[in-house]
C-alpha cells in the first residue's frame, strides 16, 4: 500500500502531457536528487522513481498523471512535506 498517492487530471494531448511529465522529472532530479526510469508506451507511460527512503511510480495517460510512493522508515515522518513538494511540482506542470 502506497504512503503517498496523488492524481492530477490534465487537458493536454498525450504528447504534450509526456513533455510536461519529462520536464517535471528533470526538475525533481535537480531539486531532490531522484533517479527516474521513464518508459514510453502507446497509450500510457510508466516511470519508476527512487531515492534513498522513497520508492515511487508514476503513470501518465491521455487524461491524468498518477503518482504513488512508498516511504522508508526514516522518510515516514516527512510524509507531509514530501507529498506537498510532489503535489506542488505536479501542479506546476499539469495545471
Amino acid at each position: 500500500m502506497a504512503d503517498i498517492e496523488i492524481e492530477k487530471e490534465h487537458n493536454f494531448d498525450f504528447n504534450t502531457a509526456r513533455e510536461q511529465a519529462k520536464k517535471w522529472l528533470e526538475s525533481a532530479k535537480d531539486k531532490f536528487g531522484i533517479e527516474a526510469n521513464y518508459i514510453e508506451g502507446d497509450n500510457e507511460d510508466q516511470v519508476t522513481i527512487t531515492r534513498k527512503g522513497i520508492d515511487g511510480k508514476a503513470t501518465l495517460d491521455a487524461n491524468k498523471i498518477r503518482f504513488e510512493a512508498t516511504l522508508g522508515f526514516l522518510a515516514k515522518p516527512l510524509k507531509g512535506k514530501i507529498k506537498e513538494a510532489l503535489d506542488s511540482g505536479l501542479s506546476k506542470y499539469f495545471n
